[in-house]
């Protein structure tokens, strides 16, 4: 078995540092969202109780 250069280890933690960033990101436009009373994750619809539900 062949080792892994250190170019795989770095194409890695950048993957992982971009995914992080992405992640963070919509955490904290989801987090503004809610603070402004606007609708998160639900593409702007506004869910009403069904006639009869507990």
């Amino acid at each position: 078995m062949a080792e892994a250069g250190i170019e795989i280890f770095v194409a890695t933690a950048v993957a992982l540092g971009i995914t992080i960033a992405i992640y963070f990101g919509e955490r904290s436009y989801r987090y503004k969202r809610i603070k402004e009373g606007k609708p998160v994750g639900s593409y702007g619809f506004r869910y009403e109780a069904a006639q009869g539900a507990p």
